[in-house]
């Protein structure tokens, strides 16, 4: 069964960017997307995701505790965070997150991440 993955962001081009980029990836068989940990349906019978992207730099809002309430929600899941800037950075991985990458990283490099933390196929 194909993995399932959640992007945390608000509407715009970085939501629908990781959404595409991630639905695209072999390994991926649903992606949900939502302004927030607490605005993501309760998926049901569907599989828990097993990575949570979420984009730290959402102004209001402190990474850690999105860290936080994301690894309270779905806590086997990876955790990849999006930084704007080097306080975030501590903030998330004190959290802990996963994977914390400064925005504007190279899309290959992001790539391979996600492939990294995603559940490797059985062959």
């Amino acid at each position: 069964m194909a993995a399932s993955a959640v992007v945390i962001a608000p509407p715009g081009p970085l939501r629908d960017g990781l959404h595409a980029l991630i639905g695209a990836m072999p390994q991926v068989g649903r992606v949900w997307a939502a302004g927030d940990v607490c605005a993501v349906p309760v998926l049901g019978p569907n599989p828990e995701p097993v990575l949570v992207v979420l984009d730290g730099d959402q102004p209001g809002e402190k990474v850690g505790w999105m860290v936080r309430r994301a690894r309270g929600r779905w806590a086997q899941a990876s955790i990849i965070v999006l930084v704007g800037t080097a306080k975030q950075q501590q903030e998330a991985e004190v959290a802990g997150a996963d994977s914390v990458l400064f925005q504007g990283l190279p899309a290959g490099r992001l790539i391979a991440i996600i492939v990294r933390l995603l559940p490797q196929p059985v062959m």
